[in-house]
């Protein structure tokens, strides 16, 4: 571990990149094998660490990547990300995704964001996303909740399939590019069944997973909360095309709050593509406070 660390020991956030690292491999979200670190004659230079969730076998992303950025051309963590590419192959992956937040934030704190950049797409990396964090603290005032009754059907009620369809019809006519990208990959249906099985993964209750329908039975819309290891998280919100532009999203933003804050917990964070304008103000309205700008870029390997 130190000499994992050491890469990046320059750093004003060294411990809680430390505390970061040790989470992961505590969490099982990393392995010590999956765990890269590059050296010349024998002085640490680079590092990154395969991630997937806890007892998945296949890695889905790459974390706290560092390297010397002060070479020009990045030699050090090229080299690295070749072999990381490598072993990520040989473990069945079809691709990695990493996220860069700026300015640096919990938990990868990441300097140097422009050599970051430079060599994620040196190495292949396309960028998926150009987007927004947002961070709700319970401390933000509401606006009040727009007068549009809705109903909701928890995932134990409608059942996978329905759910799944009804995600589905919130991809139709997405802003989202990291959406589209998938629905280009796997098809409208496709995507959204992989994407509902990628968040099956994440800790839930099945009751926080629920698709809203307007006064007249309509489908108006879908709203999924989780946990990760740092938070709790609005892990998605979808209104189908037919319903937009009448302020159901935030709406949904907000009943995945209360159910979230209902369960105990202190903070709630999200995210959205920088363009979204819809999405944009359904997290600002119930009080959500914009953090990071998050950079996704994705790569594929297999």
């Amino acid at each position: 571990m130190d000499a994992f660390l050491s890469v990046s020991e320059g750093s004003q956030y060294q411990e809680q990149l430390r505390e970061y690292a040790e989470s992961l491999l505590q969490g099982r979200f990393t392995k010590p094998e999956w765990c890269l670190l590059g050296l010349e004659a024998g002085k640490p230079l680079a590092r990154a660490a395969l991630w997937a969730l806890p007892g998945q076998a296949v890695p889905t992303d790459i974390v706290l990547i560092e390297a010397d950025w002060s070479d020009k051309d990045l030699s050090a963590g090229q080299a690295l990300m070749t072999q990381v590419h490598e072993v990520a192959r040989g473990l069945g992956a079809h691709a990695l995704t990493h996220h860069v937040d700026s300015p640096p934030g919990a938990p990868q704190y990441q300097e140097n964001e422009e050599a970051r950049i430079r060599l994620l797409v040196e190495s292949g990396y396309d960028l998926l996303r150009d987007g927004l964090r947002w961070r709700y603290s319970g401390s933000s005032a509401q606006e009040a909740s727009p007068a549009r009754a809705l109903a909701f059907r928890a995932l134990p009620e409608v059942g996978e399939d329905a759910f799944v369809d009804a995600l589905a019809s919130t991809y139709q006519g997405t802003r989202d590019s990291w959406i589209t990208r998938s629905i280009e990959e796997h098809g409208t249906h496709g995507a959204a069944r992989a994407d509902f099985l990628d968040y099956q993964g994440m800790e839930h209750l099945p009751e926080w997973w629920e698709l809203a329908y307007t006064n007249d039975g309509a489908l108006a819309g879908v709203i999924m909360v989780a946990r990760n290891p740092s938070s709790a998280v609005i892990a998605f919100v979808g209104v189908i095309p037919e319903q937009r532009g009448r302020g159901l999203a935030q709406q949904l933003v907000r009943r995945g709050t209360e159910q979230l804050l209902e369960s105990g917990t202190d903070e709630i964070r999200g995210d959205c593509a920088l363009n979204n304008v819809g999405m944009v103000r359904a997290f600002e309205r119930p009080g959500y406070e914009q953090s990071p700008r998050r950079r996704s870029y994705q790569r594929a390997i297999g």
